[in-house]
């Protein structure tokens, strides 16, 4: 492996290190009680709405989404099963 390449993915993985630790501490992020915290999802789902409909990674994080949702829904129904099949006490 080239010298380059190994000192770039070091580089790489340093910046991405600082800025997770940067995101989790919220030193990075404007401390306003006003403003609502943007999830990484829904900045993402904001990029996404201004690309074309066919734009393949578009359709993928659709996709994703709608098997969020999905999973959601399932889950809401399993607690509520679950809820129901419990004996009264």
């Amino acid at each position: 492996m080239s010298k380059k390449v190994l000192i770039g993915a070091v580089v790489g993985l340093g910046a991405a290190a600082c800025i997770a630790a940067c995101a989790k501490s919220g030193k990075c992020q404007g401390d306003s009680a006003s403003e609502a915290k943007t999830t990484v999802w829904d900045k993402m789902r904001q990029g996404m709405e201004e690309m074309p409909e066919d734009f393949p990674p578009r359709v993928m994080f659709d996709n994703i989404e709608a098997a969020k949702a999905n999973t959601d829904e399932i889950l809401t129904l399993l607690k509520e099963e679950a809820v129901a099949t419990t004996p009264a006490q």
